[in-house]
């Protein structure tokens, strides 16, 4: 991997390594008579061995650890995003047919408990109708007498078969007026819903506070479905807004990189230096990264990097 990345920094330099014979050609007074000389370098070995390439091999491998970084976290900040649109779509229905439900089991409340209380109100009723119909007089007193007479009258045994039915009929159309009558006045009906309307508003407020009460817990139970969600989804909406997070993350990958950079910068000036000395000292005139003769060139790599550090 090391000589990988050397490559790529020695692609910068191979330019400059051809142009550092032609400085030391420049300070030089006079060109040997036996012609130009020429001199190459395996720069890759050169520019790894330099002190400061691990260095820069660090910062490379870093930079290129976070901008993976980077790509997972803008996936996920995609996929948080849209986790988080569906998930308030689903909830806006689960709420709505949450809601609907809670309002049925209210108003199914409130009918049970009105059931209740009107059934206490028919009691109270049916008892205050017993002790009207007990204070008024049902038979007069000439009628009660004619209803001990008949009695008497049934006990002798030599009553014909006409006077007795007749007897027995008069006796139970007289017991039969007697009994309460199921019609009431309408002055007792004034009366009965006079003494009813206390124990009416009673109900009332009881239904209403009842209702109130229920209302409210049904409520909380929503509110507390509600909370329990919008905790959910403050973890998916735990982000910054999208233009913030580029600029972030943009500055951050800006800054590693220039390190990266101005580190490659100093090795290859620094080689670039070393070279131009090797070639001013040995008189050659031209240095090559790439060399394809066979033995009409010098090797000045191991020169080069004696020169470093």
């Amino acid at each position: 991997m090391k000589r990988i990345y050397a490559a790529v920094i020695g692609a910068v330099v191979i330019a400059a390594c051809i142009v550092v014979g032609w400085r030391a050609m420049e300070q030089r007074n006079q060109v040997s008579e036996a012609g130009p000389s020429y001199a190459y370098v395996d720069l890759e070995h050169v520019v790894m061995s330099h002190p400061r390439y691990s260095e820069y091999h660090r910062l490379e491998l870093e930079y290129n650890a976070m901008v993976a970084q980077y790509q997972f976290e803008q996936w996920n900040y995609s996929h948080k995003a849209a986790a988080e649109g569906i998930a308030s779509q689903q909830f806006a229905a689960v709420d709505a047919a949450g809601t609907a439900a809670l309002n049925q089991e209210l108003q199914a409340k409130v009918l049970l408990k009105e059931q209740e209380l009107n059934n206490g109100l028919k009691q109270q009723y049916d008892r205050i109708l017993q002790e009207k119909r007990k204070s008024q007089p049902m038979i007069s007193n000439a009628d009660s007498l004619k209803i001990v007479n008949l009695q008497l009258k049934l006990q002798n045994l030599v009553l014909s078969q006409e006077e007795r039915q007749a007897a027995e009929a008069e006796l139970a159309q007289l017991l039969k007026s007697a009994e309460p009558s199921v019609v009431i006045s309408g002055e007792t009906a004034a009366e009965i819903d006079k003494e009813m309307a206390p124990y009416r508003e009673k109900a009332q407020k009881e239904l209403e506070e009842y209702a109130k009460t229920v209302k409210g817990d049904l409520e909380k139970r929503r509110d507390d479905s509600r909370s329990a969600f919008q905790s959910q989804l403050s973890a998916l909406q735990d982000r910054p807004e999208p233009e913030e997070w580029n600029r972030q993350w943009k500055e951050k990958l800006q800054a590693k990189e220039k390190k990266m950079k101005d580190v490659k910068e100093a090795i290859l000036a620094d080689i670039r230096t070393r070279a131009a000395d090797v070639a001013h000292e040995q008189g050659i005139e031209m240095i090559f990264c790439e060399y394809a003769g066979v033995g009409t060139a010098r090797d000045v790599t191991d020169d080069i990097i004696a020169r470093l550090g």
